[in-house]
């Protein structure tokens, strides 16, 4: 999942984007794959606290499960963001963790899968439905 939404983060120019996982040879591997940007860099996950960053996303899928990342509580700047591509009924443990350490901004991956749903539609049908309507209906539910 990270793979994709890499070239959309690239666009944006960031400064640098820091690529963690809990098998350090899966983020080299990315790191080699887009290996014409470098501001990419990866480091490893005990490292993982000595800088703060203003996004963080969360690409694995320990909270399909339920499961708590062990994240520092010192990794988000001031005014972060926190992004879940996961969703759930309920916050998920990583949004659950960042609107503790006081994200400014902090949401699951539900926008994705509604976007991700209308760009399908919008190839095989030719029309591209509007999803705000759809994303309001879904999490109103959630609540």
């Amino acid at each position: 999942a990270v793979r994709g939404v890499l070239q959309d983060l690239f666009s944006l120019r960031p400064a640098a984007i820091t690529i963690v996982n809990r098998t350090y040879a899966r983020a080299e591997e990315l790191v080699r794959h887009f290996s014409a940007y470098p501001e990419l860099k990866v480091l490893p996950l005990e490292d993982l606290g000595r800088d703060q960053y203003d996004i963080v996303i969360n690409g694995t899928s320990a909270g399909l499960q339920g499961e708590q990342l062990s994240l520092p509580d010192t990794i988000l700047a001031s005014g972060a963001c926190c992004y879940d591509m996961v969703y759930a009924e309920t916050d998920t443990p990583f949004v659950q963790w960042a609107k503790r350490h006081a994200a400014a901004r902090a949401v699951d991956g539900l926008g994705m899968l509604v976007e991700q749903a209308a760009e399908s539609f919008a190839i095989w049908r030719g029309i591209r439905p509007d999803t705000r309507p759809v994303i309001d209906l879904l999490r109103s539910h959630k609540d």
